[in-house]
Formats: structure tokens, sequence, C-alpha cells
């Protein structure tokens, strides 16, 4: 079933700028994102929420400017202010506030535009599509956390907005049933008609939702860029580590490959470990710069001891580094295995079930660790995102 909103495209932007202070705290945020699947992602506290609840409306600001394609919803310059009910905008807050002596079909069908028998059809309409048929009488302290928080996203789209807002939609639930949401929060996408934004500090919900990712932290934005620009080549090191890339070492450019559609090709001596990287071509660096090395150990393989390099010549590069097992842990279908490189630099990477078993890995276990350039990120320092010029 596809629920329509009246006028809407997909190529509409969202640009949002806007600055309030809250005693020791500053919101100074400011982006532009297509219309789509957005997600806000940052640590607790970082401003997301204060955010989304600007985005709504649900409070004027001094400095602001918030715009939907042609629609100005906020322009404090000029003294403009829509009201939310104005906005035509669903926003689901994180405890759903959904009305408790209600029934399901009554929280559904509360503010919605229609009356009679088109609300009633639109209010059928929104229960098959969030599958909750048969629970119509039934109140929200009689449901499931995930079948509130469908009946909560069945009453923001009642309204038909352009625009829908979730505030860490599942942050009170435990990870089995986060993913199962995560799950049905992509189906609904695929069925409505209805950009939305999210916010989250759960890096998964992050990568399996977004179409576009804005990193927010301590009330600034960081980076924004598509998933695989954001936790594939995070910006500074401080996104690095808001992404899980928590193993940086620091090492020396010692060459420069040519350019190629794929990025310029650097070769970086940690220690004595030589790594290659690619950056994009417009990035400037230079033979002898100090840099940062970021490893994405998920885009690195455990192979058997002793494995060979290629007999050609591999385009682009890939190491292959000596490694020894310290230590194992259970993570439910994956194994998180450390292997010690050098004396005093580990990594930790996840090991697929069957391949850890296909390795007999134990600690000592000698192994071969395999690097390919993509798994390598070259920082500088927060200050400076990019590197400098020759």
């Amino acid at each position: 079933m596809m629920v329509s909103v009246p006028g809407k495209t997909r190529e509409e932007l969202l640009s949002v700028a806007i600055q309030r202070r809250l005693g020791h705290f500053s919101l100074d945020i400011a982006f532009n994102v297509p219309a789509g699947r957005t997600v806000l992602f940052g640590p607790s506290g970082a401003g997301k929420s204060l955010t989304l609840q600007a985005i709504a409306g649900l409070f004027p600001l001094e400095q602001a400017s918030i715009r939907k394609g042609g629609t100005v919803w906020h322009e404090s310059a000029a003294g403009i202010f829509v009201p939310p009910q104005k906005r035509n905008i669903g926003y689901l807050p994180q405890n759903y506030a959904l009305f408790p002596h209600l029934t399901v079909a009554q929280n559904i069908a509360f503010g919605q535009r229609r009356r009679g028998d088109m609300a009633k059809k639109r209010v059928a309409e929104l229960l098959t599509l969030m599958q909750l048929e048969g629970l119509e009488r039934l109140r929200p302290a009689q449901l499931s956390g995930g079948q509130q928080q469908r009946v909560a996203l069945a009453r923001a789209l009642a309204s038909e907005p352009q625009l829908l807002l979730l505030d860490e939609p599942w942050s009170a639930l435990d990870s089995s049933v986060r993913a199962v949401l995560r799950a049905e929060i992509q189906r609904f996408y695929e069925q409505v008609n209805v950009p939305l934004m999210l916010v989250t500090h759960d890096a998964q919900d992050a990568q399996a939702l977004a179409d576009m990712v804005v990193v927010v932290d301590r009330g600034r934005v960081l980076q924004t860029g598509s998933p695989e620009e954001v936790f594939r080549a995070p910006r500074t090191p401080r996104i690095a580590e808001l992404v899980g890339m928590r193993t940086r070492w620091p090492g020396i450019v010692t060459s420069l490959g040519a350019v190629s559609p794929r990025g310029r090709l650097v070769t970086v001596e940690v220690r004595t470990l030589i790594l290659h990287a690619l950056i994009p071509p417009a990035r400037k660096v230079r033979a002898g710069q100090r840099v940062e090395a970021g490893l994405s150990p998920d885009e690195m393989v455990l192979a058997p001891a002793g494995m060979e390099p290629p007999l050609e010549a591999q385009e682009p590069p890939v190491v292959l580094a000596e490694a020894t097992v310290t230590q194992v842990q259970t993570r439910g279908s994956f194994y998180d295995v450390t292997v010690r490189l050098l004396p005093d630099m580990q990594l930790e990477i996840p090991v697929p079930r069957w391949h850890y078993r296909a390795l007999a890995i134990v600690a000592g276990t000698r192994l071969t660790l395999v690097i390919p350039c993509e798994a390598i990120h070259l920082f500088e320092s927060d200050e400076i995102p990019d590197f400098p010029a020759e």
C-alpha cells in the first residue's frame, strides 16, 4: 500500500541554520539535505533532539533559518515563525507520547484533518500499513514496545505530513528489538511517500537507515554525507571516534602514487609497518608529512599464517601483516578477535563464526592480516579537516 502526500517531491531540500544558547551549551547547527532519509548522528547531549524540535517548530529561536523547498518555516531575520500545527510535520518523540486513555484507533485518528467516513478509511489504511489489524480497541498499556512505536508512526502519518521526524524512536529497547524495529522502519519507508529525519546515537541505525548522515557533536555539525562517506572516510579523528574507528596510529607519508578514478594512492609508514591509503584527488598531502592512520577493522580479513602476496602486482596494493591472536570475545554470530601486529600495536577484528571455525582461532594462533587500502584513512587534526596544500 502506498500512502501518498499530495504535492511532495523527492528533490526538495531541507535547509537548517539555527543558533541557541542554553546555559553552558551552545547550539550552532547548519546543514542542507535532500528529501529522503536523513539521520542526525552523534553522542548523547550533542544537540540532535534540540535540532529536531526546532525543525518541528516547538519553540521560536532568535537566530534561525529553516526552509523546506520553497517554503519558509522560520526566518528570524524577517520575523517569520510558522507554528508547528501549520508546518504539516509528523513528530515522533522518544516516549511516543500516546494517549493512555485512548484506544489504538483513537490514537491514530487524533489530530487528523479528515472527518466521518474518510477519517475511518484513513485509520483503516494505516492499521493495515502498520500491521495493527485486530489491535484497534486495545490501549497503549496493552501493547508491546514495537506495537506502540507502530501506533505512534501511524498517528504521525494520519495528518499526511510532508516530513516525518523521529527522535531516538527505540532508545529504551534492547538490541534484538531494535534490530526488528529498524527493519520495520526500512519496510515502512519503502511503502510511504514521506521523507524522514531520524535522531540516533547508534551507528548501526545510521548505516542501515540513512541516505544522508549529519554528524553532530557538542552543538556543531562535523560532517554531512552518505553513510559510505561518513563511516568509511570520516574527515577528522573526532568523527572517526564517533563512528567507531577507534584504532588510530601516528605515521609518516613516505610516497605518493598516481591519481586514479578511485583516488590518489598514498604510502604511510607506521613504525615498521607499511600501509597504503586512497585519498580523494583534490586532497593535498606531501611526502614526509606526519599524519594519523585510522583503521577500519571491518574492511580487513584474517587469513592463514604464511599467506603469500599475489604473484602479480595488485592495484591498488594489499598489505599482508603477520598477526598473533591475543584475545577472543563472542558477539552473537561474530567473534571479536584481538590480534597483535607489533609489541605495542593491537587491533580488534570482527570475524564471522564460520570463518572463525575454519581458522581454528584460539589465543596464540598465528595468522595473516589482510589490509586493503580501503581500510586505511588519513587524518591530521580536528582543526584541519583537509590536508594542507603543498
